[in-house]
């Protein structure tokens, strides 16, 4: 099990590696692909909890969402969002027998949780952003666009990796055994402590701002742990080890990207502010 993880998660990163510095359309297709696999899993663990949310239209809605942006469209992205949100209301009123409201409640999370995810990495990646920045972030020697995702892909990998390591070889004390019995604080610690040293080093490769290389490690040191402790409540409440089994040996789609979905909107909004 533990080889197959390996073997998995190198050959993964590898292509994720080589999917984000080529971008384009192969990245749009990428997020697009994950984007669908995460919302199939949150319908599959929603259905455990009696709730009947709007799979085929919940695909359309973030594959819609996602095309706007890509084409730059933020009055379609606005259409999407209230056409939705209307609909979901109006479903609750014209099918009352078959749709609840807590229905349509746990539609708008999910999409709200995948969607925001996945949307922020397409933002960061499509380079709009990059192109506001000025001063300490024209000086690094990559890319911003390109820059900026890997910047956030390894501090969420350094997050999730020392963690692990830590906990296994340290860990003593429970974080929170409510929800998750094998996180250790010792083991957070250790997933803090490297996220913000990963995302120092990083930054001082590529001659980027070594301030803000140290508040975008803190931002993701926080959120990434968040986002991981979120799909663990999902799975408790749900009474499942893994959200799916389409990665051999990391469970599903969410079980590897959980922690980027909350760090990715965090280290988007920061970045914006500060454009």
């Amino acid at each position: 099990m533990l080889a197959k993880r390996i073997i998995t998660g190198v050959v993964g990163g590898a292509f994720t590696i080589f999917v984000i510095y080529e971008g384009n359309w192969l990245f749009f297709i990428m997020m697009a692909l994950l984007a669908l696999g995460s919302w199939y899993e949150y319908g599959n663990l929603a259905a455990r909890l009696k709730a009947a949310v709007a799979d085929r239209t919940g695909a359309v809605w973030l594959i819609a969402m996602m095309g706007a942006y890509w084409y730059g469209s933020v009055k379609l992205m606005m259409l999407f969002a209230v056409v939705m949100l209307l609909w979901l209301l109006t479903k609750t009123v014209l099918f009352h027998g078959q749709v609840k409201p807590v229905d349509s409640a746990y539609t708008m999370y999910g999409l709200l949780y995948v969607g925001c995810g996945f949307l922020s990495l397409l933002a960061l990646r499509n380079g709009l952003l990059g192109s506001y920045l000025t001063g300490s972030f024209s000086s690094v020697m990559l890319e911003p666009a390109r820059f900026f995702t890997f910047l956030l892909i390894f501090s969420t990998w350094a997050s999730d990796t020392f963690a692990f390591a830590v906990g296994k070889w340290k860990g003593k004390t429970k974080l929170c055994p409510t929800i998750s019995p094998g996180k250790t604080r010792e083991g957070a610690i250790g997933g803090f402590i490297g996220t913000v040293l990963t995302a120092l080093i990083f930054s001082a490769v590529f001659q980027f701002s070594l301030l803000h290389g140290f508040v975008i490690g803190l931002i993701v040191a926080v959120t990434a742990p968040m986002g991981d402790l979120a799909e663990s409540i999902l799975k408790r409440l749900c009474q499942v080890k893994d959200s799916g089994s389409i990665i051999p040996g990391h469970g599903g789609v969410l079980d590897r990207f959980d922690s980027l979905l909350f760090a990715a909107p965090a280290v988007y909004v920061y970045l914006t502010l500060i454009a």
